[in-house]
């Protein structure tokens, strides 16, 4: 199940209704986010579910060890629990050869030692280390239905965003009401066109080039490594605008986790409008803690290599995803440099956004090809087909590519004007004109709806 397919749709629509039946009791409004999340869990995959329930079980059981003995060591073991579990689940598939030998060696080769990676296990992780780190500082335990409620929520359990359980408990503990109509529906149809035209077409143009580079001359391989920027972001903020509108539909807010990152002037504002809670996360529970900016320069800079090194190998085990977070902590170190903050080239925005753009996708290279030995066969096409000959088609994609480059500054209130449509529009025209922009989107969307990148992390 996905949250695009028919069923889902039908499933929420139920849900919706039976949801805002209890608008006066939110505590059975609670009880019913929980069900439903299981459901959609279970009917995804129930090993899934089950590995969530027992998780969630020691989870609150080592909150409330933190809460009655207070000490740091035991909350330091509680959290490296919570770290080894997803690491024995995100790396198991690279350990597993030698976790048969050691199996065989004393006699237990007839079990089956294959284990499947679960879906969202990275972003309810996060979620329990946030509730962990409140309960130790400020001494605030929830209650076990709670806790399963804010770590399996349906909206941020796939690909989060991921939410602070002090975020998520001041909401959780409120009547709600539901508001927002409008937002809801904008949310709704961005984040459809963004996966379902957007990421889809790109992501079908760029295979086709990216998984065979020494086939193209080199001006369709940027073209495609493009064509693959925008994907990765259509495909992730369009899943975050529609998880919004789910959550704003139940009354929730999540925190904001996209805000047009590719208008960044340098790598630091990069990352201040990427995966924006990731990027806070990194920073509040991996960054300041190794010591922040409060130990001199070099610690400082080693600090945020550290930092991206470990966003890099979260996102996998290969060793391009350590060059790629790298490549960023590298970035970021150069621009902390003193004689950098003499340089600025804020004057000239588009040379700005131009350099920072290009130095994200370059290293978007890195995320895209699983070995070191097919990036760098992107990067040997590139310079070897230089030049090969090149149709007016692909000057046509390119210039498309330089056009949306251009224009797209001139959409940052592009959702606040669609609002304010919405807001004249008379009410008995909103199913039509929506029926209308669905129409059209299911007509010209390519067959299948594949999985969204980030599903793999």
């Amino acid at each position: 199940m996905t949250y695009f397919s028919l069923e889902f749709s039908m499933m929420m629509i139920a849900f919706f209704a039976i949801y805002w039946c209890f608008k006066e009791k939110y505590l059975t409004q609670n009880i019913l986010i929980l069900i439903f999340s299981y459901i959609i869990y279970i009917l995804i995959n129930p090993y899934f579910a089950l590995v969530l329930f027992v998780y969630t079980f020691f989870i609150h059981y080592f909150a409330l060890l933190i809460f009655v003995r207070r000490k740091r060591n035991i909350f330091i073991a509680c959290i490296s629990f919570a770290i080894l579990n997803l690491c024995f689940f995100k790396y198991f598939a690279s350990i597993k050869d030698t976790f048969d030998q050691f199996l065989s060696l004393f006699g237990f080769d007839f079990l089956n030692s294959d284990i499947i990676f679960p879906v969202g296990i990275s972003f309810y992780t996060f979620a329990s280390i946030t509730y962990l780190v409140n309960v130790y500082k400020h001494k605030r335990i929830e209650t076990f239905l709670n806790l399963a409620t804010f770590l399996s929520f349906f909206p941020t359990l796939l690909l989060g965003p991921i939410m602070r359980s002090d975020f998520f408990f001041e909401q959780i503990h409120q009547k709600r009401e539901f508001k927002h109509a409008n937002l809801i529906i904008v949310l709704l149809i961005f984040g459809i066109v963004k996966k379902v035209l957007i990421a889809n077409y790109l992501g079908i143009y760029s295979k086709e080039i990216l998984s065979d580079p020494t086939s193209y001359n080199s001006l369709e391989l940027l073209c495609a490594i493009y064509a693959f920027s925008v994907q990765i972001y259509c495909d992730f903020s369009g899943y975050v605008d529609l998880v919004t509108a789910f959550a704003l539909m139940l009354g929730f807010t999540l925190p904001v986790n996209f805000n047009m990152p590719y208008l960044s002037n340098n790598l630091k504002e990069f990352w201040k409008r990427w995966h924006i809670s990731l990027s806070n996360f990194i920073r509040d529970y991996i960054y300041i803690p190794l010591g922040g900016n409060q130990k001199g320069k070099l610690r400082t800079y080693a600090n945020i290599i550290i930092a991206f090194v470990l966003s890099g190998i979260w996102h996998g085990n290969t060793v391009n995803f350590f060059i790629w977070g790298l490549l960023h902590g590298f970035g970021v170190v150069f621009l902390s440099l003193p004689f950098m903050k003499k340089v600025s080239l804020r004057k000239i925005p588009y040379l700005s956004m131009f350099l920072t753009f290009h130095f994200i996708a370059f290293a978007w290279i890195f995320f895209y090809y699983k070995t070191l030995t097919g990036a760098l066969e992107y990067f040997n096409a590139v310079i070897d087909n230089f030049f090969w000959k090149i149709e007016y088609e692909h000057i046509y994609v390119f210039a498309s590519f330089v056009a949306i480059f251009i224009l797209y500054p001139l959409f940052v209130n592009f959702k606040e004007y669609c609002i304010r449509i919405l807001n004249i529009t008379p009410l008995l025209l909103k199913p039509i004109l929506l029926a209308f922009i669905l129409l059209l989107v299911f007509t010209f969307m390519p067959n299948g709806i594949p999985q969204f990148i980030y599903e793999s992390f």
